[in-house]
């Protein structure tokens, strides 16, 4: 590889980088959204099952087991799943990033050797 096609390696890397990182904002607010959405579930139930008597030591099974409760907490972990999937493809964006930037320095070197 050439310098001039390295450069281009390392632009269309810090564009996808760029790209990624807006992923990882709306991924981000997602999460958040569902967990919130899970929570909020989560403690209608609890307070509508102490409310009806239910016992203390079940509720918490009873709540988790509840299919509404449940099906927004699968969305909330698939979401966070996800989110730090990007996250993870972003580290491997930086480390071609890295790779490039050190092939272009062994290039020069070996040029200036010349």
């Amino acid at each position: 590889m050439n310098p001039s096609e390295i450069m281009a390696v390392l632009q269309k890397k810090n564009n996808m980088l760029t790209q990624k990182n807006e992923e990882y904002l709306n991924l981000s607010q997602d999460r958040a959204e569902h967990e919130r959405n899970w929570k909020v579930a989560y403690a209608d139930q609890m307070l509508r099952l102490k409310t009806d008597g239910t016992p203390v030591t079940i509720i918490k099974d009873l709540v988790s087991g509840n299919k509404g409760v449940a099906d927004l907490k699968f969305k909330y972990e698939v979401a966070a799943a996800i989110e730090k999937a990007c996250l993870e493809s972003m580290k491997d964006i930086r480390e071609g990033i890295g790779s490039a930037r050190s092939i272009l320095t062994w290039l020069r070197e070996e040029l200036q050797s010349r």
